[in-house]
């Protein structure tokens, strides 16, 4: 069991790592087509195709399942926390299996999309030039089958009783004890 959330723990964070690389080399490809335009008068090409059918996209959707594993979904818990344990655990089994099946059926349909615009040559045009963007389009159903996994993760490990089914698989750093001199 240990294992199995050390390798989805693993992928989150490889993800997460892409997204936080994208996030820089966006600002830095967005600071040098402002600094060209000022300095030289000129702009760098396709900087508007490359973020939005890349950097936004990765930064959106690979770390979904970073926010999963640190418990930073939105949830509403008006009537939950006042179920007794029992209820409380298949109440988010049920939920569980229904997020998994969802991201599932998101990965099924990006997957088929993405393969559709490699197929065709997906392109944007720019000023006369094209550019390939259909590499983009994987992007998300990347995203979405980790998320798939980690609710997966959490049913595999709701059904066998685990607490860490409930708890964040990432614990918040306030949360993680520290010594003090």
């Amino acid at each position: 069991m240990a294992n199995l959330i050390r390798l989805d723990l693993l992928l989150t964070r490889f993800m997460a790592g892409i997204a936080a690389i994208a996030v820089i080399a966006m600002m830095l490809t967005v600071a040098s087509d402002a600094f060209a335009r000022q300095v030289f008068n000129t702009r760098v090409p396709f900087v508007s195709v490359i973020v939005a059918n890349y950097f936004m996209v990765a930064i959106a959707f690979l770390p979904l399942a970073l926010a999963e594993a640190q418990d930073r979904h939105i949830s509403v818990d008006l009537v939950y926390g006042r179920l007794p344990p029992l209820a409380q655990r298949f109440v988010a089994l049920g939920i569980h299996v229904l997020a998994a099946l969802t991201c599932a059926g998101l990965t099924w349909t990006m997957w088929d999309e993405a393969m559709r615009r490699y197929t065709n040559g997906s392109v944007a045009v720019e000023d006369g030039v094209s550019m390939a963007i259909w590499q983009g389009y994987f992007l998300l159903p990347a995203g979405f089958a980790l998320l798939a996994l980690t609710y997966l993760l959490r049913v595999f490990l709701g059904l066998i009783g685990a607490a860490q089914a409930r708890e964040p698989l990432i614990p918040d750093t306030d949360d993680i004890p520290t010594e003090t001199n």
